[in-house]
């Protein structure tokens, strides 16, 4: 593998990035990449052979836990030992930056290069999807849904952290500033949940209450565009939620197994509702 080089992708790779998911059947990357490229804990890079891009990938360091994800490579560039470059260096990058544990979301193609380097099975993700909602839903008893405001990005990091047993600050921080929504008790003015949209109908959805966290997700419905899917992703441990989703019209779309390199993750996957998207978590 002597002409392959990986680096740190850069503004003017965009293009190319893009391009080589599309032509991999993979859907448009453009915002993962800028969403990526604008904050602090995340590292996206690009194999280049002979001055072009022929494969990618991004690692995130949320504290304790590192993502990696948006592997791509080059249908006619494979069998020559690129993806497990990569991802190897993604994985080096993320220890380098403190994280313990190592987590992804396998696709069937990835998953037996990642046992190989002793990744473990540790969950799913079940990724629904469902239609706008023209009503803005009713709110749980005591609770009012109102648009995030800045003085709530400290409450929403420690409830994500909480949730996720993650520091998801730096992405988060990144989506607040375009807009979100919490779930605001009315008397104490606690808060009971956030929702933050991202991109291709993901959001970054936490409430640890049941109804809280259903609330967040019709609210979610509403918000998207009426020609698009709002999409969700439950964790196995959320049966509850699931069974519930499936009465409201939600449909899985994909069993997303999630793996993970080093000591288990102390998270509590019933107050997940929503993924910032597949390779972030």
């Amino acid at each position: 593998m002597t002409d392959f080089a990986i680096r740190p992708m850069t503004p003017a790779d965009v293009d190319a990035a893009v391009d080589l998911a599309l032509a991999q059947g993979w859907r448009n990357r453009r915002a993962l990449y800028q969403l990526a490229l604008q904050t602090t804990a995340c590292q996206p890079l690009v194999g280049v052979v002979e001055g072009r891009v022929v494969a990618t990938g991004l690692a995130t360091a949320s504290g304790a836990v590192g993502w990696l994800g948006a592997l791509v490579v080059d249908e006619p560039m494979r069998g020559r030992g690129y993806g497990r470059a990569m991802t190897e260096e993604l994985c080096r990058r993320l220890r380098d930056a403190g994280c313990a544990t190592l987590s992804l979301v396998a696709t069937p193609a990835g998953r037996p290069l990642y046992e190989r380097l002793g990744f473990r099975l540790a969950t799913h993700y079940h990724e629904m999807d469902a239609d706008h909602l023209d009503r803005m839903p009713d709110p749980p008893a005591g609770a009012r849904p109102r648009p995030l405001e800045p003085d709530d990005l400290s409450r929403v990091f420690e409830l994500d952290r909480l949730a996720t047993a993650e520091d998801r600050r730096a992405i988060l921080g990144q989506l607040a500033a375009a807009g979100g929504w919490v779930l605001e008790g009315e008397r104490d003015a606690g808060l009971r949940g956030f929702l933050l949209p991202s991109d291709r109908g993901f959001a970054a959805i936490v409430a640890p209450g049941f109804e809280d966290g259903l609330c967040l997700l019709d609210l979610h419905r509403h918000l998207t565009p009426p020609d698009g899917h709002a999409r969700a992703g439950i964790p196995d441990a959320n049966a509850a939620g699931l069974g519930e989703l499936a009465a409201r019209g939600w449909r899985e779309s994909w069993l997303a197994p999630r793996m993970l390199l080093g000591p288990d993750v102390p998270w509590r996957p019933e107050s997940i509702w929503g993924q910032i998207n597949s390779a972030m978590g």
